[in-house]
């Protein structure tokens, strides 16, 4: 019995003592659910940082956006942005010439220089006045074999052109060293060996009106043979003529004849740039005694030379 009671209170007293110990770890905890809710309190009051009121009327710059970028689109309005260097510019005002290179093929045969652009009085002089010269009203006149440079000036303006002279001086034939009357040259026959050697345009025999209407003074010339092969298309590439004079003495006057119907197709009667350019560089007029040629064609010196092979 004794036994018992022992055994009893011992059950009672570890019964005891288990309940002290678990009251002493729900006060233990309490006390640390506590402590870490103040140090999370702590924490979330580090982090929350108070952003500084802004003033309504102060834009807050856009994404993207910077303060120093708003800064310079205040300060430079589109009126006041500096010049980018790709802008147009005209450019200066010049002197235009009618003609940057030409050649005259005798001595005494013009060209008439037209200028524009600039104002005011307009002043021609000429490089070289032994190969060529020139008047006020801008007309450059051949004068012996060479090139000159003419230059024109009007205010500060100042523009310049290149003029050849480009023939062979030949003395004059004297009387005795002519072709004897005997001496006789086919020239229908000539034409139709250089043109089937060469290459030319559409020809047509100039005679009556026509003939007077293209190369004055032709008709009142007494001659022996006369061939004037033109065309009066107005793409004019060429044309080629022979004559025989019945008289030595209109052997310069028929020369002068053909040198006025270059001048004249040079200085506009020859209309487009390509049929220009062909009188002006390909043009030949020659004589040996009796007989004159004028030949315009790209192998107009191939032609001369066969032409003086005659005699």
């Amino acid at each position: 019995m004794k036994q018992l009671m022992a055994l009893m209170l011992s059950l009672m007293l570890l019964l005891a003592l288990t309940a002290c110990g678990n009251t002493t770890t729900d006060n233990n905890k309490g006390d640390n659910d506590t402590s870490d809710n103040s140090q999370q309190d702590q924490v979330d009051g580090e982090n929350d940082v108070t952003e500084p009121d802004v003033p309504e009327d102060v834009e807050t710059p856009t994404d993207g956006d910077t303060a120093e970028d708003t800064e310079k689109e205040e300060e430079t309005s589109p009126e006041e942005k500096p010049q980018t260097g790709n802008e147009e510019t005209k450019p200066a005002a010049g002197l235009t010439l009618s003609s940057k290179d030409f050649t005259l093929f005798s001595a005494g045969s013009t060209y008439k220089l037209t200028v524009t652009g600039g104002e005011g009085d307009v002043v021609y002089t000429s490089s070289n006045e032994k190969v060529a010269t020139v008047a006020k009203d801008g007309t450059v006149t051949a004068v012996a074999p060479g090139r000159a440079d003419i230059t024109v000036t009007r205010g500060d303006l100042k523009a310049s052109c290149v003029v050849r002279c480009n023939w062979e001086e030949k003395e004059e034939t004297k009387p005795e060293e002519k072709p004897s009357e005997s001496t006789s040259v086919d020239l229908s026959a000539f034409y139709t060996d250089m043109t089937s050697k060469y290459s030319f345009g559409t020809l047509e025999n100039f005679t009556g009106d026509v003939l007077e209407s293209y190369y004055p003074g032709m008709s009142a010339v007494s001659t022996k043979q006369c061939l004037i092969m033109g065309t009066m298309m107005s793409m004019n590439n060429g044309e080629f003529c022979l004559v025989e004079v019945s008289d030595s003495k209109d052997v310069s006057t028929v020369k002068d004849i053909f040198q006025a119907r270059i001048d004249g197709m040079i200085n506009g009667g020859a209309w487009y740039p390509g049929p220009t350019e062909e009188w002006t560089n390909n043009s030949r007029v020659v004589s040996n005694g009796n007989y004159v040629m004028m030949v315009v064609n790209p192998d107009c010196d191939a032609i001369v030379d066969a032409f003086n092979a005659l005699f």
